[in-house]
C-alpha cells in the first residue's frame, strides 16, 4: 500500500432549488455534512432445509438521512433558501462534492426535516445543525 495514492477527504455541499446546472450555490461556512448511504436490503431466501442463512440484495433502498452543519450567516441567499425550505417542507437538489476525488461526489433531492439553532458554546459563532431526508436515487453523475 502506498500513502501516497491516498486523498485527502475536503467537501463542499451545494445546493439548487430547480436542479439546473447555473443554479447550485455553495453551502458556505459548512462544518460538517454526511454522506448518503448506499446500503442496499437484503432479503432472507433462507429454505426451510437450509443450514445457512441466505439473504439476496434486492433493487430497493431505504430511506436515508445525513446530518450537516453550518455557521450561519442570515445574510447569505443560500443561508436563506436553507431555512426557507425547512419552513415550506421544499425538496431541493444537493450535490456532495469530494474536491480531490470527484468521482466519489454525489447528486440527490431531499427535504430538510430538521434545521436547529446550535448556541451551545458560547465560545463559537451561531450554529444551525440539520438532517435532510433524502427523496430521490443518489447519483454519482453531477448536473454540470
Amino acid at each position: 500500500m502506498s500513502a501516497e495514492n491516498t486523498k485527502d477527504s475536503f467537501y463542499q455541499l451545494f445546493v439548487s432549488a430547480n436542479g439546473q446546472a447555473q443554479s447550485f450555490k455553495k453551502v458556505i461556512l459548512l462544518q460538517k455534512c454526511g454522506v448518503p448511504s448506499e446500503t442496499k436490503v437484503l432479503d432472507d431466501i433462507t429454505a426451510t432445509d437450509d443450514r445457512r442463512e441466505i439473504k439476496v440484495p434486492v433493487d430497493f433502498k431505504e430511506g436515508s438521512e445525513i446530518d450537516f452543519e453550518y455557521v450561519l450567516d442570515s445574510t447569505d441567499t443560500t443561508h436563506q433558501l436553507l431555512q426557507t425550505s425547512f419552513e415550506t417542507a421544499k425538496e431541493l437538489v444537493f450535490q456532495l462534492k469530494f474536491v480531490e476525488v470527484p468521482t466519489e461526489s454525489r447528486q440527490f433531492k431531499g427535504i430538510i426535516s430538521e434545521l436547529t439553532t446550535d448556541n451551545d458554546d458560547i465560545k463559537k459563532k451561531l450554529r444551525k445543525k440539520g438532517k435532510i431526508s433524502i427523496t430521490s436515487e443518489v447519483i454519482k453523475e453531477l448536473t454540470a
